[in-house]
């Protein structure tokens, strides 16, 4: 399975509490002064997903609001279900044959730092019972000052085939995370109280999402 990249845009409101994002809608939380990510967790359901449009349902640490070095893992529709884990920019690693996914299976992805430049990606799917446990490396080339995990995300992505396309999404209804958590450097777990909120919108200006974020759920309401 060929699995999308994550680059994205992002352009933040001035009238709304909320950024939006050309291909991302869900929740991003800022780790404290002088703190940074060392796991983020969370729990959600697959969807029924048909059709040619292609959407990821994923979470993971990044560097920064610009999303330039992400170890992350979860679910991606295209024309079928898969799941994966990376360390972006590298690219994903497909990992389907070992935990497969169908709709409504519910699916516990932890993305943990080891070291400043690897990690793991756990992805559990609990219906089947079937879990795995994948190492990730970031980019041999990749600046080590800039591998700050200072972003614990949780995102619905959808994804054009050409940049500055409209965008458009499978039927994906309500993707709810629960369980969701982080864990910072110094040990100490926190949910996602004050995260910040994307909705995910096409280049034609409609917002595709609607999120809501409390305590430890985080919920992407498709409209």
């Amino acid at each position: 399975m060929r699995l999308p990249s994550i680059a994205t845009i992002v352009f933040f409101s001035t009238i709304v509490d909320a950024a939006f994002d050309y291909n991302k809608g869900g929740a991003s939380l800022k780790a404290p002064s002088s703190e940074s990510f060392t796991s983020v967790t969370g729990t959600f359901t697959v969807p029924s997903l048909t059709g040619t449009n292609r959407l990821s349902i994923w979470l993971g640490i990044a560097d920064s609001s610009s999303q330039n070095y992400v170890i992350g893992g979860g679910i991606v529709f295209n024309k079928t279900l898969g799941t994966f884990a990376a360390f972006f920019p590298e690219s994903s690693i497909d990992t389907t044959a070992r935990v497969p996914v169908v709709a409504n299976d519910s699916i516990v992805v932890t993305a943990s730092l080891t070291s400043a430049n690897t990690g793991t990606v756990v992805i559990e799917n609990k219906t089947q019972n079937k879990t795995i446990e994948q190492t990730v490396a970031a980019p041999t080339t990749a600046d080590p000052s800039a591998l700050t995990a200072l972003y614990a995300d949780w995102w619905v992505q959808g994804y054009q085939v050409i940049p500055g396309e409209l965008l458009t999404t499978p039927k994906f209804g309500t993707i709810t995370f629960t369980g969701v958590g982080a864990t910072l450097a110094s040990g100490k777990q926190v949910d996602a109280t004050g995260a910040g909120k994307y909705e995910l919108q096409g280049t034609s200006g409609q917002v595709f999402t609607q999120t809501t974020i409390s305590g430890n759920q985080i919920v992407v309401k498709q409209q």
